[in-house]
């Protein structure tokens, strides 16, 4: 399989895989190539895009899921490495994954999870949730220019200034994650092992 010219989604759930893999043994810089080659495929196939219409119900999710997660790593390897984000959030209009489980989609249609059971989805798409705020962490406290790193290098700089209504919004952003955090996902909460792990 040639990685640099991935234009189908089970190739690109492969490479996927390949990042996870890279991510889990601290190898970041090789971690942050993939996730590139996995970004620009995902990007070329249209995934950043709500295009659901064109797309059954079980296309439709798994073409979410893919995307949500290379746009995960992006965020959270970019974070880790002091790199830029490879994607700006204003050009993506693909909705997060239904937090349903896959015995609940068919081709047919999808069928609401039962009131007592929560979707491994949902913690997916907490994480998704969190990962943005992190994004606006990094833009806004950290940002290339004007920040911290000019500051520092510069001798007639006073100092490094952080807008206090930025550092409220995105406390505010981190309270609302919160807030709509489903119980079973709660430091406190109860959780099934599935959900645990």
């Amino acid at each position: 399989m040639d990685i640099t010219d991935c234009r189908d989604l089970t190739s690109l759930q492969t490479i996927t895989f390949m990042i996870m893999f890279l991510q889990s043994t601290a190898n970041l810089n090789s971690c942050y190539s993939y996730i590139g080659i996995a970004l620009r495929s995902a990007l070329r196939m249209g995934l950043h895009r709500n295009l659901g219409y064109k797309f059954n119900p079980i296309e439709r999710e798994v073409r979410k899921r893919v995307f949500w997660v290379i746009r995960k790593m992006d965020l959270y390897v970019s974070a880790l490495l002091g790199f830029p984000n490879m994607l700006d959030g204003e050009d993506i209009d693909q909705e997060l994954p239904l937090e349903i489980d896959d015995e609940y989609i068919t081709k047919e249609g999808i069928s609401p999870m039962p009131k007592d059971k929560i979707s491994l989805y949902a913690a997916s798409n907490a994480h998704a949730r969190l990962m943005i705020v992190l994004s606006k962490v990094i833009k806004n406290i950290y940002p290339v220019k004007g920040g911290l790193n000019q500051a520092l290098h510069s001798p007639q700089s006073p100092g490094y200034v952080v807008s206090h209504s930025k550092i409220k919004e995105i406390e505010g952003d981190l309270i609302q994650w919160f807030e709509r955090l489903p119980m079973a996902l709660r430091p406190e909460a109860e959780a099934s092992e599935e959900i645990v792990r």
